[in-house]
């Protein structure tokens, strides 16, 4: 199921994007938390989203049609963020679900976000609670944890099917 507002609303809480920084959303879906990061945007350029699904890409392109998405692999993000992006990336934000990925996947993917993600930048994902505890999801925040210190967990998201928690973790400026 698509994200609910309440966890879009969560997912965008605090962001604060200035006119040369980006939002790189990995994931993005059905647009669910791209309406609410639209919000936040201080003009179009500042987004990219990659979206591997190409009827995804194509209901984004429709849906959101100032934003620029590209259909690709997040295991890629790095590559197609360089030849699409000019400003810093200040935030990432994921829709991916780290938890019932493919090891080899997620850890491709946990490798861009080390190339990606730069001193002062924010990272954001959410997991849902029943699947929190599993060991991929508990291999996940654990890299994380170890490669940019302790996340911040938000408060359990109830009004969302199911019930998620977001995390959050700021990479320390050098």
């Amino acid at each position: 199921m698509p994200s609910s507002p309440a966890l879009a609303r969560a997912m965008v809480d605090g962001l604060d994007l200035k006119p040369d920084q980006t939002i790189l959303e990995l994931g993005p879906g059905t647009g669910s938390l791209t309406h609410a990061l639209n919000a936040k945007l201080p003009h179009a350029r500042a987004y990219l989203g990659i979206e591997r699904d190409p009827h995804f890409v194509s209901l984004l392109q429709n849906r959101f049609p100032h934003l620029r998405f590209v259909e690709g692999d997040a295991a890629n993000a790095l590559h197609i963020s360089n030849e699409h992006i000019e400003g810093q990336i200040k935030y990432i934000i994921s829709g991916l679900p780290f938890a019932t990925l493919p090891t080899q996947v997620r850890s491709a993917i946990l490798e861009n976000l080390t190339h990606l993600l730069a001193p002062g930048s924010v990272f954001r994902t959410f997991q849902y609670l029943h699947a929190s505890r599993i060991p991929q999801a508990l291999a996940f925040r654990k890299f994380m944890n170890e490669r940019y210190g302790p996340a911040k967990r938000s408060s359990i998201v109830l009004k969302n099917i199911p019930p998620a928690f977001t995390y959050t973790w700021h990479v320390p400026h050098s």
